[in-house]
């Protein structure tokens, strides 16, 4: 029986890269489209921007309602920079100081690692969130939780990607050699094998990534759900200035999963083409495409709290009533 190995690939996967570029050339590809879905992303907001006044500008104003959006803007800008320098030493342990096979799992793991540290970054700013200093304070009837802050579709798409690379390390596990990190093809008396595949090997570290960062979001919303309530500000605006903050959370989340998730499956998509499976390609460009679109809800917007303010005074007109004075 005739083995063939990666070194000698199938003719009909010529066009496919050694496998030791293989990673760097998806990467540079997806990088380069989520660059240009971002720059077209931030066009049309800049387009679509009215110059006309809003109530921000009377918001701002209020030194209550400036000094919370300060202290918001500050934990975004700080998780930001915390997913930045984990990224910055995640490149430098896999450049000069992780090596072999652990050196592909610490690339695979990279997007999850870079979350976990946006993660603990909100967290630290939820835990120290100013609490009121008036001597009237307000307080709910019934406690907020994490399905009142947050929006409910970018939650849903937050699990339903971590069910996704669940999934793909499952199916990854499976398809695997013994070795849990390469596939194999069978085609008569000819033998192909090709890697890095996300077997076991890396698949379990995946899916366990893929938990923690599902814990860790739904841990912080927690938090965004029970801090302090502002003071002196309708109860409207504080749950905006909270939906707000799990947007940011949750985008942030969504995009480390989403990254992880089109990571396996186009490394598991070429592996498996250069292998020789027929229509493995269309997997890569898939992964592609989840890429780009993980980025282009990166780069929504947060909603305005003054935005929430004029929809809670626009239900009771609109139903022919008014606001309640206390």
């Amino acid at each position: 029986m005739l083995v063939q190995t990666t070194t000698e690939q199938p003719p009909a996967v010529d066009l496919f890269l050694p496998a030791a570029y293989d990673v760097l050339w998806s990467g540079a590809v997806v990088a380069a489209l989520a660059t240009l879905a971002l720059v077209v992303v931030l066009a049309v907001r800049a387009v679509a921007r009215s110059s006309g006044p809003t109530l921000a500008d009377v918001a701002g104003a209020d030194p209550v309602r400036r000094a919370a959006r300060r202290h918001a803007t500050t934990v975004s800008v700080a998780a930001v920079a915390a997913a930045v320098l984990a990224g910055a030493a995640l490149t430098q342990a896999v450049t000069d100081v992780v090596g072999g096979l652990a050196e592909g799992v610490l690339v695979g793991l990279a997007p999850a690692v870079v979350g976990l540290a946006l993660l603990g970054a909100h967290a630290v700013g939820e835990l120290t969130w100013p609490r009121p200093r008036t001597a009237v304070r307000a307080a709910t009837l019934r406690p907020r939780t994490a399905a009142d802050v947050a929006p409910r579709g970018l939650r849903r798409l937050t699990w339903s990607l971590a069910a996704l690379v669940v999934l793909l390390a499952v199916v990854g596990g499976l398809t695997a050699g013994a070795d849990g990190r390469s596939v194999t093809r069978v085609a008569g008396d000819v033998t192909s094998t090709a890697g890095p595949y996300p077997g076991w090997f890396y698949g379990t570290w995946l899916a366990l990534a893929a938990v923690l960062l599902v814990a860790g979001a739904e841990g912080v919303l927690r938090l965004v759900a029970r801090r302090p309530a502002v003071a002196q500000v309708d109860a409207a605006w504080d749950m905006g200035l909270r939906r707000a903050s799990a947007h940011r959370v949750l985008r942030g989340t969504q995009l480390a999963l989403g990254l992880t998730a089109a990571g396996t499956l186009g490394v598991g998509a070429n592996a498996a083409a250069r292998a020789g499976y027929p229509g493995a390609v269309v997997l890569v460009v898939v992964a592609v495409v989840l890429a780009v679109a993980t980025v282009a809800v990166v780069v929504r917007p947060a909603p305005d709290p003054d935005a929430s303010v004029e929809e809670a005074g626009a239900a009771p007109d609109a139903a022919g009533g008014g606001r309640a004075v206390a």
